[in-house]
């Protein structure tokens, strides 16, 4: 791997890291579902712009439905239980779980699409657990039901991303491909599409004075 690889992977993994710390902040004032709602939301909104900046053709070849669907797997299903997890568990144990992801997709690979198993891949799955495991334990929580609750959210929100992946190569790559910023716009679309309903039900039980907070909206905007 380039140097060049290396830095963008470690900065790619500093902002993915801190995406955890922004959540810890704004869900407990606007709540799980308001704050995955907007996360996404801000995210459609900002790749509209960056299409239009770029001047990349709105056509989306007969995908859209399929990227909009991708989306309710890949960020629709797992940022909301990764907001449900902010309200019970710290910062880092969400980000340090979210490591699990690669892992999920060498067992689903496996398990459900003809992946084959190689002795390297399990290699990786076990220093992976092992990391994970070690480093998890060496923190101060204390497990109890709220903690494994949590945990479990983290952890269907690695089995969506894992999932995901390869219904990409089916739904977007064997039909042709699609433009990344395409397939990340119809993802973020159908997210939000799908959080909406939630929204609606749970934005109007929210203090409105929880909705005022500077700090909140600049971690939404962040996240």
């Amino acid at each position: 791997m380039r140097t060049s690889d290396s830095l963008r992977l470690l900065l790619l993994a500093a902002i993915w890291g801190a995406s955890f710390l922004f959540m810890r902040i704004a869900v407990p004032a606007l709540g799980a579902v308001n704050t995955a709602f907007l996360r996404v939301l801000c995210g459609a909104l900002g790749l509209i712009i960056v299409m239009a900046v770029l001047r990349i053709p709105r056509r989306f070849e007969g995908k859209l439905g399929w990227a909009m669907l991708l989306g309710v797997i890949n960020s629709g299903l797992p940022f909301l239980m990764y907001c449900l997890a902010a309200r019970v568990l710290p910062a880092g144990y969400s980000a340090i779980l979210n490591a699990t992801a690669p892992l999920m997709g060498v067992v689903i690979g496996a398990a459900f699409f003809n992946e084959q198993l190689t002795v390297s891949k399990v290699l990786g799955m076990v220093a992976g657990f092992v990391g994970i495991i070690l480093i998890s334990t060496t923190g101060e929580g204390v497990l109890s039901h709220a903690l494994i609750l949590g945990i479990a959210a983290c952890l269907v929100a690695t089995t969506c991303y894992g999932v995901a992946g390869f219904l990409a190569k089916r739904w977007i790559g064997s039909r042709g491909g699609l433009d990344a910023t395409k397939v990340a716009f119809g993802s973020q679309l159908g997210a939000s599409l799908f959080l909406l309903p939630f929204f609606a039900f749970t934005a109007p039980q929210t203090s409105a004075a929880n909705w005022q907070i500077p700090e909140v909206w600049a971690c939404i905007l962040a996240v």
